[in-house]
């Protein structure tokens, strides 16, 4: 058990679980250690500790309508792993919501995500998970976030660096909604480009884009995910989808103005 403290990848949810006392004297220990020796896992810990991001506010709301009994079968096998003799029971809701708002790990830099990985790389499936985690979102996820033209760009260069896909803050912008950070995902092996608005109206508001496998080009098609609306496209290359909660025609113009200025 202490072995696997010491030499494994640490996942969120430990980190949770030390700073909610729900380790065992021996796995405290060891994790202790473990940080002594660990500089980029003492860096997340204190990250995790000092955040004064309020997730419950932000997310308990949109928690109570998630599909819980995923998200407590993930964190039960993910706590089976990092732990092995830690009782299920002693998971905490916050735990849940760490795993939830997280994505399911916070990785080293600045503003890269993991999504957990699925078994099957259909494009119906990365969309799918795009949205489980999208339907978490609420006003105030984004709301706090610096969205200056500088940074903007800054995170774009690093998009372009890990997807190929070269954007300006002067590309994205959107009536009605304010253009808030891009991020990196991460599907399988995959890189997935997250670019984020807070709509005036209906909150937040997403475009993925991910290189495709495929070379030919897919028509805007318009869904619905999680309660939320979505129209995809491909497009030289890459995978577009732009979800959020607006009705399903201001997505879709949404959408149509993305396509003409980002090609």
């Amino acid at each position: 058990m202490t072995d696997n403290i010491s030499s494994s990848p640490v996942a969120d949810t430990l980190l949770v679980a030390y700073l909610d006392n729900e380790l065992s004297a021996e796995q405290q220990h060891a994790f202790e250690r473990r940080l002594q020796q660990d500089p980029q896992l003492a860096s997340r810990l204190a990250y995790l500790q000092q955040s004064q991001f309020d997730f419950a506010a932000a997310f308990e709301p949109l928690l109570e309508q998630a599909p819980l009994a995923e998200l407590q079968a993930a964190l039960d096998k993910q706590t089976e792993k990092s732990l092995p003799h830690q009782s299920n029971n002693s998971v905490s809701r916050r735990s849940l919501l760490a795993a939830a708002v997280s994505f399911l790990v916070i990785g080293t830099g600045v503003g890269r995500y993991v999504l957990a990985p699925a078994s099957d790389k259909q494009d119906n499936n990365w969309r799918s998970l795009v949205a489980q985690y999208m339907s978490l979102y609420s006003a105030d996820t984004l709301a706090d976030i610096p969205d200056s033209p500088l940074q903007q760009q800054v995170e774009l260069d690093r998009v372009a660096k890990a997807v190929g896909i070269g954007l300006t803050p002067q590309q994205l912008q959107l009536k009605g909604a304010q253009l808030k950070n891009a991020r990196i995902l991460r599907y399988d092996e995959y890189n997935i480009a997250q670019i984020s608005w807070l709509d005036e109206k209906y909150g937040p508001l997403a475009l993925c884009i991910t290189r495709s496998d495929h070379s030919k080009n897919i028509q805007q098609t318009a869904e619905v995910r999680r309660g939320m609306n979505v129209v995809y496209w491909r497009r030289q290359g890459f995978n577009f989808m732009l979800i959020g909660h607006a009705p399903a025609a201001d997505i879709q113009q949404q959408g149509i103005h993305l396509l003409k200025t980002i090609s």
